[in-house]
């Protein structure tokens, strides 16, 4: 541990080969690449008129953009979460490879040595092209945030997303705070709907771009609409696109469908029954999906009016899935179809293909690569995915077998043509998606079923080692000195352990080992992912972890370490500060390599800022440690106050016009909101939509001062801060 070193270069070979293509000029346009209009829809599933799953869809815009290109009706994200699915698509390198598994696991470039990557708009850029985004694009709700990687696009607006709510049909949930929808009576506008007023910008460039100074350069333009992301709020005009007394249930749904896996219906789906509030809920979405498709009937009305309309690829995908009721579940967040598979268009005006649809399963993995084919540039053999061009000019040929890999809540599944696998063990899940598209009969434990558990699982492996080895090159030239890092309070730990030999090396492929171990240390690796993906497998007895510290400020502070795979009694980890014991935690039994547990050491006095060493020793071998966490304690008034180190969301500290500017894109779909003066005294009490940047207009009353703003959502989020309002 007292010294540098470096993870060893793991080579990979190329994962696709591609001819390059180009276009000739069209209308007198004098580019020779395609341009590229990219479209995407938060939350936005499969439920369109030309997928055919629910018949009261209203989407004739996507309909007929489907009807032109190829309608992919097998399409997965990467995760069913935004954040993850998104830092997927446009960095190119999957959640099982980055970590990034959920809303709080932050930005790719946050993810140690994932920094200097190539996002999909950067490399366009770097090869010619004029890259412009606008609305949802990754996580945040706008551009302009650091997790928007603004600065790898040419261009980028900043105007915000969503759509005002009223009054009409309004609902409130009491047992999910993100159910919330309702209707505007007033018609649409630019000032009742961002997603409106954000289109018609984007609409207004395209129309425009013949006529600019970037006119010489091809075109990549990115428009992110934020609906129907909850809360389901739209015009009224929608609304009224549909009967509430004509809608049925989906027919994904079916009574005792979770029977099999033991599962009981999510609260809110038994709230929406009680209350009948199905059919409406179903209503509302319904009315987003169509705000949106609307608000796509923007873009392309104004790219076929341009000279660019026979130059230009298209694609419009969602980010993920969504439940209504199917499995009694609503939202995304779970490893079932629903909640994976989205809508995927793509229309190249020179596919031979166009006009028809591939049932093939694919992956928004893939659309990175297949924009670099369609549009002619030097193949990337450093990103995951393949390329979709061959069956953009045959969907139907019988060949095509890659899976789809998806990750979520530290699982990684699969989707074949004919199984969706969710590896749990010996109580696995299968399906047969051809008998059994629904997924209402899990077919472990029947016979025959665990020779293709088996054979779906090897595919898994695969897939992520790909993965990992992409993961080791990225970190082959990046230098790790523990010991004298400057950390934040949440300290990650990696499975890489020194060898015998000397030299590091990769547990997975255990290469150079010879299952032999130093007693010196265990070297890690620090990341910066939230609560990580990789631990320490391998831990001996003896073994210990230093690092320095400089980032805690004085005060009381719990340690709090993650845990698993302990099997038996007597394993410890031993805390010294500044080689002075500092108290030791016993590792319950906690079975299993993912039955993770919290342990916590409390009240840990730091006295001075500076650098101070810990250092943890392992007592008992055999079990995993995933991460340690320093949390501050104390108390204001009656507020206790939990600071694990994250960063502010207050964007101005002092308030002069009333209002707090937040930046809340780090936050779940809802963040609560309380503020508190230095005496403890809640002022204010409130629930906000998180996932953007907000203005939060402050109570009138309130007196000049300091005080205390709490920001909270239903994940990991928990962040005081103090403001001065005058």
């Amino acid at each position: 541990m007292n010294k540098t070193w470096s993870i060893r270069n793991l080579q990979f070979g190329a994962l696709a080969c591609s001819a390059l293509l180009t276009a000739l000029p069209k209308e007198g346009v004098s580019q020779q690449k395609k341009n590229v209009l990219f479209i995407m829809a938060d939350d936005f599933n499969y439920w369109t008129g030309a997928q055919g799953y629910y018949p009261k869809a209203h989407t004739p815009h996507l309909d007929s953009l489907a009807a032109k290109g190829i309608l992919f009706t097998d399409a997965h994200c990467s995760s069913p979460v935004c954040n993850p699915s998104r830092n997927a698509l446009w960095s190119g390198y999957r959640p099982s490879t980055t970590g990034i598994q959920g809303n709080e696991d932050g930005f790719v470039r946050d993810v140690q040595g994932f920094a200097n990557i190539t996002s999909m708009h950067q490399y366009f850029k770097q090869n010619g092209y004029f890259t412009y985004g606008s609305g949802k694009l990754w996580h945040p709700g706008s551009m302009g945030a650091k997790e928007t990687d603004p600065a790898n696009w040419t261009q980028i607006n900043e105007c915000a997303t969503g759509c005002a709510g009223g009054s009409v049909n309004k609902f409130e949930s009491t047992e999910w705070d993100a159910m919330i929808y309702s209707a505007n009576p007033a018609a649409l506008s630019e000032s009742n709907c961002n997603d409106f007023k954000m289109v018609k910008q984007v609409a207004s460039l395209i129309s425009g771009y013949a006529t600019s100074a970037n006119k010489d350069k091809p075109f990549f333009i990115g428009c992110g609409i934020f609906r129907p992301h909850l809360p389901w709020n739209s015009p009224k005009q929608f609304w009224d696109l549909f009967v509430e007394s004509q809608l049925t249930k989906p027919a994904g749904y079916t009574a005792d469908d979770l029977n099999d896996i033991g599962e009981s219906p999510a609260a809110v789906h038994t709230e929406l029954v009680n209350k009948n509030k199905w059919m409406q809920a179903i209503q509302a979405y319904l009315a987003c999906c169509a705000l949106a498709d609307s608000n796509v009937s923007i873009l392309l009305d104004a790219l076929n009016k341009s000279p660019y309309k026979n130059n230009t690829i298209v694609v419009f995908t969602g980010d993920h899935g969504w439940h209504l009721g199917e499995k009694m579940k609503w939202g995304k967040n779970t490893l079932y179809d629903q909640a994976n598979r989205t809508t995927l268009i793509i229309y190249d005006p020179s596919a031979a293909g166009n006009g028809k649809k591939c049932r093939k399963v694919v992956g928004l993995q893939d659309v990175y690569p297949t924009l670099i084919e369609l549009c002619g540039l030097p193949v990337k053999t450093d990103i995951e995915g393949g390329s979709l061009a061959p069956l953009l000019e045959n969907p139907e040929r019988t060949d095509w077998t890659r899976p789809a890999l998806m990750s979520y809540a530290d699982k990684n599944y699969i989707k074949t043509n004919e199984y969706r696998f969710i590896d749990f063990g010996n109580k696995y899940q299968l399906y047969d998606m051809v008998k059994d598209p629904y997924e209402w009969d899990n077919l472990s434990g029947k016979p025959g079923s665990d020779a293709i558990a088996a054979k779906l699982r090897a595919q898994i492996d695969s897939l992520v080692q790909i993965g990992r080895k992409m993961k080791a090159k990225l970190l082959a030239n990046v230098t790790f000195s523990p010991q004298k890092n400057v950390l934040p309070g949440l300290i990650e730990v990696e499975n890489y352990d020194e060898g015998a030999d000397g030299q590091a090396f990769h547990d997975a492929d255990n290469t150079n080992s010879g299952g032999k171990y130093r007693k010196d240390g265990v070297d890690i690796e620090v990341t910066q992912d939230i609560k990580g993906s990789f631990d320490i497998t391998s831990t001996e007895s003896g073994e210990w972890l230093r690092y320095t510290i400089s980032e805690l400020n004085p005060g009381t502070y719990e340690i709090q370490a993650r845990v698993a795979n302990a099997s038996g009694t007597g394993k410890k980890l031993v805390y010294y500060i500044e080689n002075r014991k500092a108290g030791e935690i016993t590792v319950p039994v906690t079975g299993g390599a993912q039955t993770w547990q919290t342990v916590v050491l409390p009240n840990i006095q730091i006295n001075e800022k500076g650098y101070f060493e810990i250092r943890v020793e392992i007592s008992g071998a055999g079990f995993n440690i995933n991460y340690f966490e320093f949390i501050k304690t104390g108390s204001v008034g009656t507020l206790l106050i939990r600071d694990n180190g994250a960063p502010g969301f207050l964007i101005n500290k002092q308030v002069r016009d009333g209002r707090l500017y937040l930046d809340l894109t780090r936050t779940g779909m809802i963040a609560k909101i309380d503020i508190y003066t230095l005496g403890g005294t809640k002022v204010i009490e409130d629930v906000v939509i998180g996932e953007q940047r907000i203005v939060y207009n402050l109570t009138n009353g309130l007196a000049s001062g300091s005080y205390l703003l709490r920001v909270r959502d239903n994940a990991n989020v928990d962040k005081v801060e103090m403001f001065i309002y005058k």
